[in-house]
Formats: structure tokens, sequence, C-alpha cells
């Protein structure tokens, strides 16, 4: 007799289902974490930035009397305020049904929306542009994003990422007065960097038996220990190069007027409605604190 396909007939068998849920979406939000918080106080942001006179010979005769130059104002920065919305439903029925993985499906879905709005948020920090109607009565505020923000840019299209241009990069920042400590890169630059030799130091224990490819603080006369990451929102589909981003970090700050907060909506059905909030923009102390640039591998 062939052997056949075996099927279990007997009602009595549970299913084999295991009390697992898996989901790889990518949740690696360094910016949300990684800046600091302030505080806004109006949807319009506002903060001050100066600037000090050009150096100088400084050198006076005895008994002269002092000269006064002309005193400039600081300028303003703006950014305005972004609300974000993530809404879920849950219907009473699922709810209340036995379910593998989860107890609660409204505190699972919570926690999606949770992860789903600090996305949101992680890309506008990375990539906002406001649009022409921002500061009109009728408005959806869109916060500036770090690369809009930065004035030092360049684009190098169709030149390879080389060790000497990025030690070029971190100067540039350099000459204006500080110094970058953290890039955000697409995985392929972060792979190209990881590939650089001098003032690299890849770290192991000697009874990890691993081996190590990777750089994640790179050092040089212009910039010392810079923090390294992979950034899933620098370059995105439809860009046409590669870009980087140097920033220091010391002077971004995430600023929220209302932080994340979640809610439960007036119930008008036979289901459980959810709603969570946050309205925050970017601040950024000095346009010339990082670089932008855009080149091919």
């Amino acid at each position: 007799m062939a052997a056949g396909a075996y099927v279990n007939l007997d009602k009595s068998v549970r299913e084999d289902l295991m009390s697992v849920l898996t989901n790889l979406s990518p949740t690696d939000t360094q910016l949300v974490t990684g800046l600091g918080t302030s505080t806004a106080k109006n949807r319009k942001h506002e903060w001050l930035i100066d600037t000090l006179s050009a150096v100088k010979t400084n050198a006076y005769i005895e008994g002269a009397d002092a000269s006064y130059p002309t005193i400039t104002d600081p300028s303003r920065m703006t950014n305005y305020t972004q609300i974000m919305q993530q809404s879920f439903l849950v219907s009473d029925t699922e709810e209340a049904v036995d379910k593998a993985a989860f107890n609660s499906r409204y505190q699972y879905e919570a926690t999606k929306a949770l992860k789903m709005i600090k996305n949101d948020l992680e890309y506008s920090l990375m990539r906002g542009v406001q649009p022409s109607t921002m500061g009109t009565e009728s408005y959806a505020g869109v916060m500036q994003g770090i690369k809009t923000f930065l004035c030092i840019t360049c684009t190098s299209s169709g030149t390879s990422l080389s060790e000497l241009m990025l030690n070029d990069y971190l100067q540039n920042v350099w000459n204006v007065g500080t110094e970058v400590n953290a890039i955000y890169c697409p995985m392929a630059l972060k792979r190209r960097i990881s590939g650089f030799t001098a003032n690299a130091t890849k770290y192991f224990d000697q009874n990890d038996k691993r081996l190590i490819n990777a750089i994640d603080v790179y050092s040089s006369d212009a910039a010392k220990l810079v923090k390294l990451f992979a950034h899933r929102h620098v370059t995105v589909t439809g860009d046409t190069n590669y870009d980087i981003v140097g920033i220091n970090e010391d002077l971004f700050k995430v600023a929220y007027l209302r932080k994340p907060t979640v809610r439960e909506l007036a119930k008008t059905g036979d289901a459980t409605k959810g709603n969570i909030v946050l309205e925050a923009t970017l601040e950024c102390k000095h346009p010339h604190a990082g670089f932008l640039r855009s080149q091919c591998l």
C-alpha cells in the first residue's frame, strides 16, 4: 500500500498554536531615544543664536580710549510643533475571546500604536520639511527635520565615500566652532566606514570567538569619539544618492508640547477605540552644528 499524507480526524485533538507572536518591523529610533528633550510652550517654538566678531589683532597704545564697535543682535531660529496621532479599534468580541500570545487585544494594539507613532516621530526628526503654508491660520503643523536645518551641505554625486572625505566633512564642522559626535547614514555607508582602517579600533573580548567587523565609534583630528549609527531614514526609496548626516547631538533636542498619551475614546458601538497623540518639534540650536552630504557608494 502506498504511503499517503497523514490526516488526523480526531476532533478531540487540540490545535498546535504557540503563544508566540513575531513582528520584524523596524523599531530602531536613535534620535527619539538618544537626543535630549526640552519643553515647547507654543506651536511656534523659537530660540536665539548669536555669533562673535571675526578674530583680529587686538593692540592699543597706552592711554587709548575704548572703542565701541556696532553690536549685533541675536537672531531667532524657529520650528513648528507637529501633531501626530495613531488610532486603533478593537471589537468587544475580539477582546473577550481566548487568544494566543497576549491576553488583551486592546493593550496589544496600544503597544503597537506607541511603536508606530515613535517610528513616525523618528522619520520627521530626520526628514521633516515644512510646507509653504506654515504660519497660516489653517495648516497642519510640520516640523523641520535635521536634514533641512543643516547649512553645511554639499553634493558629492558620483563620488564614493572615502576616509579622507569623511575627515574633511568633520573638519568643516570643526572650522565653524563645534565638533560632530554622531553620524547617521544608511547601512551601506556604515559598512563602508567599518572598512576604514586609520584611527579606528575594533574592541572585542578575547574570550569571545565572534569575528568583529564593525566600527561603532570613530576618532579623527577634527572630531573625537564620533558615534556611528546605521539609520533607516537618512536615505529612503526614491532618493538618488546615499546621504550621510553628522551632528553635535548636544545641540539638538526633541521639544515636546505634549508628550505621548494613550487615551480611550468615547464608546459609540460594540468596540473600544483608542488614540495616541503627541505634539513635538525639533530644536536645532545652530544650523552649523553638523553636516549633510549626498554621494554614491
